[in-house]
């Protein structure tokens, strides 16, 4: 199921407000969007759970960080983000309407797991954390961290996110993204030493 465009707009505006003082998130979530609509499509996926997840999936960040934090502030906040924007998800989208009770409930979930890598095993749950690992290394959104944050980002990148890809879509955009982003391929090199 597609996502309805006027509550595509809703979703926008929530989240310039949320991120207002976290630049990167914003730019982030959006190229998540981005993203997920390519994999959902590909993989035959419900585009309205998927892309609403990715909108705001990262909300509990808003107000915890804001724009020069470091990777181990981030690390820090993971476990506190993933209930909180749970919580704030289900609260907006009750208020804005165009979802059922069971698709908000999805929605939530989704979030409130996200990053708990190594414990999502459901096919939703995997297209997710390949639409917010590749947003973590598009090219379009510049790493926000020092040269020491990137190269530990990258590392926990290879070995915890990059291996539970199970799209088509998923893998074909990291090969391109691991090219193109300039950044991203000089620290994998430089983890290689």
């Amino acid at each position: 199921m597609k996502l309805d465009k006027k509550v595509e707009e809703k979703l926008l505006l929530y989240i310039k407000k949320v991120f207002v003082n976290d630049n990167w998130t914003l730019v982030h979530t959006l190229s998540a969007v981005e993203i997920i609509k390519q994999i959902a499509k590909s993989e035959g996926a419900d585009e309205k759970i998927l892309a609403t997840t990715m909108y705001l999936h990262d909300i509990g960040y808003g107000g915890i960080l804001s724009d020069g934090y470091s990777f181990s502030q981030r690390i820090a906040a993971k476990k506190e983000h993933m209930p909180v924007g749970a919580k704030m998800a289900k609260e907006f989208l009750s208020q804005i309407g165009g979802f059922t009770e069971e698709e908000i409930s999805k929605i939530t979930h989704l979030i409130e797991v996200h990053d708990n890598v190594d414990a999502l095993i459901t096919k939703d749950e995997l297209l997710v954390l390949e639409a917010d690992s590749l947003a973590a290394i598009d090219p379009k959104v510049p790493f926000s961290f020092s040269e020491e944050d990137v190269v530990k980002y990258v590392g926990f990148f290879l070995t915890h996110r990059a291996p539970k890809f199970i799209s088509k879509k998923g893998k074909e955009l990291l090969e391109k993204f691991s090219n193109e982003n300039l950044v991203f391929a000089r620290m994998v090199e430089k983890l290689k030493k």
